[in-house]
């Protein structure tokens, strides 16, 4: 990600707000039924193209093109699709338990996301001495350090520890890089529990999951312990108030 121009690069979308400002677009949608739409009449062919997007370009960006899309977004049938990744064995019994729809229980129950990266910032300030032109100054000097999020499906989770910004760590967070190391979680209850392996010890974290209207783009550490290997002795670490913020990439790998 050093060279901002290199088209390859993953462009970092922040997490939006899920607004129910659907009315004041729908007085400018024109419903033509255009050629894609009329290739999409069949509600089954719809699902079939689009359950492979993010369930938030659903949520947000396809009733934005038409209003035939818009019925189609809130399918429901296509929402159990969406969920799959997130909850395969409720997905496969068919079994919402107190949920009214797919598109509810997406909504309203907690979950991570895979269409992008949580990132963690750590400011602070730390006194530096400078070379002056003729003298020695001592300055205060802004700082900061990075924690990164990124989850899969299957249970597997990266994690970095860095000073470098989003803008050159990213593309290292999901291409392969020696600062990044592997792990598992698991989400129960609202808490992600995750558990990394970071060279000399291992690392357990436990985070809360936060709701804003509608999308969980927000993590808070509850707790964070490292175990040594050798010794089995666990230190337990200072949790700090800055959240995890999830951002979306527009190119994922």
């Amino acid at each position: 990600m050093d060279d901002a121009k290199n088209s390859d690069s993953p462009i970092l979308e922040p997490q939006q707000d899920c607004e129910n400002n659907d009315h004041k677009y729908l007085n400018e949608i024109e419903d033509n039924s255009d050629s894609i739409d009329s290739y999409l009449q069949d509600a089954e062919l719809f699902v079939e193209i689009f359950k492979y997007l993010p369930a938030f370009d659903v949520h947000k960006r396809l009733k934005m093109v038409s209003k035939t899309w818009l019925r189609r977004a809130k399918d429901d049938y296509l929402w159990m699709y969406l969920c799959e990744p997130y909850w395969p064995k409720i997905v496969l019994r068919r079994s919402l338990r107190k949920y009214k729809s797919w598109t509810s229980m997406f909504l309203r129950r907690p979950h991570v996301n895979f269409d992008g990266i949580y990132v963690y910032e750590k400011a602070y300030w730390k006194t530096a001495t400078l070379m002056g032109h003729l003298t020695l100054e001592r300055k205060a000097v802004k700082c900061a350090y990075y924690r990164y999020l990124r989850f899969f499906p299957n249970g597997r989770a990266l994690y970095a520890l860095v000073n470098l910004e989003p803008r050159r760590m990213i593309s290292q967070v999901y291409s392969g890089s020696s600062k990044v190391h592997e792990g598992l979680y698991k989400v129960r209850k609202g808490i992600v529990f995750i558990v990394v392996h970071v060279g000399y010890m291992k690392v357990s974290m436990k985070l809360k999951i936060y709701n804003r209207k509608g999308w969980f783009g927000r993590m808070r550490i509850e707790s964070l312990e490292g175990t040594d290997p050798k010794n089995g002795e666990v230190t337990s670490f200072p949790v700090d108030k800055e959240p995890f913020l999830f951002h979306r990439l527009a190119v994922m790998k």
